[in-house]
């Protein structure tokens, strides 16, 4: 992946539409209502911002290593009324900075840019009895056509800019493979390419 700021935070900004919906999927789909929820990488924090919203029993982490990026999300949560429930860290991304079992809900977004079968085991690792990840990318299953189009150009020339990776499902199934979690991974093609990984 090719770390441009300012066309990740182009990107980011340019996603805000989606992320409502991308977070009622989350949350239906995991089943998770309270705990902690972590948004990794340098596409989080849409989905930090949102979970805190909707959901008043669930506190948020997000970890990147770019300040501008945790600087928005934080100005963002400040004018939502939801920074006290965020936490930010600077910090890389593998080995997740946590403890076993430290989230209820983990979310790497634009994963494909630089998942690792060994980052797909810290986001196990770092997930608690129960607990659901969602790793991958797209817009997700619930995601209007209507907010998806006006987007959806300047989305993929920006993701080419960044080095956007072309993986395919069983790309995915053999990362999954690698990272030893068959067992509790789903490979899911509904809105994108997602892994969902429960705990």
């Amino acid at each position: 992946m090719i770390r441009d700021e300012a066309i990740i935070m182009e990107i980011n900004a340019l996603w805000l539409p989606v992320y409502p919906y991308m977070t009622d999927h989350l949350l239906a789909v995991s089943a998770v209502r309270s705990g902690r929820f972590l948004d990794l990488g340098p596409f989080a924090g849409g989905l930090a911002l949102n979970i805190l919203r909707k959901c008043e029993t669930l506190t948020a982490t997000v970890i990147d290593q770019s300040e501008p990026v945790l600087r928005w999300v934080q100005e963002q949560a400040t004018e939502g009324g939801c920074a006290s429930r965020l936490t930010t860290r600077r910090e890389p991304l593998d080995p997740i900075p946590e403890a076993d079992a430290a989230f209820d809900l983990v979310a790497v977004r634009g994963a494909f840019f630089f998942l690792t079968p060994a980052l797909l085991r810290e986001v196990q690792r770092v997930l608690r009895p129960g607990g659901f990840g969602w790793v991958g990318g797209g817009y997700g299953p619930t995601t209007p056509d209507e907010v998806i189009a006006p987007i959806a150009d300047r989305s993929r020339i920006l993701n080419e800019a960044v080095g956007k990776r072309r993986v395919t499902p069983e790309d995915a199934r053999v990362m999954v493979g690698l990272a030893g979690l068959e067992e509790c991974t789903r490979v899911v093609t509904d809105g994108g390419l997602w892994l969902e990984i429960r705990a």
